[in-house]
């Protein structure tokens, strides 16, 4: 009974040691283009809801609740691709230029997210329509990145 306890016990912890070193083994280049790539993707769609959102709420075709849910649940998305991207170490210079190339533009989505749902929220139009034109320029610019990556 006893060698059947250490074979258990060294079972689990040569599974819990392999966890930990698959968690903090070193990304390939290959890897962290494949995650940069996902999370730009996922930034562009949200990037392009929050767009299409202000852009009916200004032409008064929404209910608040719902811009502030649409505006919630994009800004959330922007973020996680921030956090996915930034917590990743570079493997090589090419990562790290994808990486300095992409999360200011990230940081810049998320900025505007929090405007146009400023600007919805107090009825202030013009700061709303600057908003959603910039969300334009940042999700074409995005969209670059993206095709750049495939």
């Amino acid at each position: 009974m006893r060698r059947r306890g250490w074979a258990l016990l060294i079972g689990v912890g040569t599974v819990l040691l392999a966890v930990v070193l698959l968690g903090v083994w070193p990304q390939t280049a290959g890897g962290y283009r494949s995650t940069v790539e996902s999370s730009v993707q996922d930034a562009v769609s949200s990037v392009g809801v929050a767009r299409i959102a202000g852009q009916t709420s200004l032409k008064g075709r929404t209910f608040s609740s719902y811009e502030s849910i649409v505006l919630d649940d994009a800004r959330t998305s922007v973020t996680s691709a921030f956090s996915d991207i930034s917590e990743l170490s570079t493997p090589d210079a090419d990562s790290q230029r994808i990486r300095d190339e992409v999360l200011p533009l990230l940081q810049e989505s998320v900025r505007l997210i929090d405007d146009l749902g400023l600007g919805l929220g107090e009825d202030d139009e013009a700061s709303a329509s600057r908003s959603v034109d910039a969300l334009g320029s940042v999700g074409e610019r995005l969209a670059a990145v993206l095709e750049g990556l495939r």
